[in-house]
């Protein structure tokens, strides 16, 4: 039994994740085991998509988190590990002074992430399951300022898109329709006459919803939208004393329920599937396949 210890740290709109993974080869069996998981919500696209550039303080305060993310991964012993930026810092007009800063400050690079990247990453975590014929799969992965949706069908290469949708993302009417538009018009066109779609979701906020649910692995769209009224009806003071929700999530889970619910309209779907999967898992696969090609 061979083991490797990974690690990924995904620097997000609304919150800054470190992962670090077991990968556990037994035989050519391969299990991934989570050794560490934390968060911080540190909210960087309040400063992009307000402002459009990441304030000195909420550098500083990135640059303070990543350096005990490093301290953690090593005294974890962690082999190898990745950071990634995505929607927040990638359309921030001062990217590369962020960049620069946390590399001066750190001596860390972050990698900015494209769209593409985004979703390849989230969709990697589908990549090990068996499909069927006819149907198509969409990854769903409802972050801070962008929605990604990443689709699989059997023995095709998998196609994934970005949409401005986010929990965090301030959009005007007209705006939002415009991309919902664009979103719908886009799953259309590649679905290309595959009739039968499982919606599967990714990241922290549909997690949370799961975990809510009891962890059922799904969630029915009638029983989604219920928890949608019965938390949109509460004030935030009444989300956080009266649901299993913290401070950072009660602010972003209504904006993510109804991205949710609303790609449950478009997709024709009355239940969503929750594996527990998320940017970082997917940053991990990579890491591990990369390092058994140097092998």
């Amino acid at each position: 039994m061979k083991i490797n210890r990974l690690g990924a740290i995904d620097v997000g709109s609304n919150s800054v994740k470190l992962l670090i993974s077991d990968i556990i080869n037994n035989e050519g069996k391969i299990v991934y085991k989570t050794s560490l998981f934390t968060r911080v919500p540190l909210r960087l696209g309040d400063d992009t998509f307000s402002e459009g550039c990441i304030s000195k303080e909420k550098m500083d305060k990135l640059a303070k988190l990543v350096k005990t993310f490093i301290s953690l991964i090593k005294i974890n012993n962690v082999e190898n590990w990745l950071i990634c930026a995505t929607s927040a810092l990638r359309e921030a007009k001062n990217v590369n002074e962020v960049i620069d800063y946390i590399l001066s400050s750190t001596g860390q690079g972050i990698q900015v992430i494209s769209p593409n990247e985004e979703a390849y990453y989230i969709g990697l975590n589908l990549a090990i399951r068996s499909l069927e014929e006819d149907r198509i799969y969409v990854v769903a992965d409802v972050g801070g300022g962008c929605t990604e949706l990443t689709l699989f069908m059997k023995n095709k290469q998998p196609v994934c898109n970005s949409f401005n949708l986010g929990t965090i993302r301030c959009l005007t009417r007209n705006e939002e329709l415009a991309e919902w538009k664009k979103l719908s018009d886009w799953v259309n066109r590649e679905r290309n006459g595959h009739r039968e779609l499982t919606l599967i979701g990714s990241g922290g906020n549909i997690n949370k919803l799961n975990s809510i649910f009891k962890k059922k692995g799904r969630i029915k769209k009638g029983d989604f939208n219920r928890l949608y009224q019965r938390l949109y009806e509460m004030k935030y003071e009444g989300r956080i004393l009266q649901s299993d929700l913290g401070l950072n999530r009660s602010k972003v889970i209504i904006p993510a329920m109804k991205i949710y619910l609303q790609l449950m309209k478009i997709l024709k779907k009355d239940e969503i599937e929750i594996p527990v999967i998320g940017l970082v898992d997917g940053m991990i696969k990579d890491l591990y396949a990369k390092s058994l090609n140097r092998t």
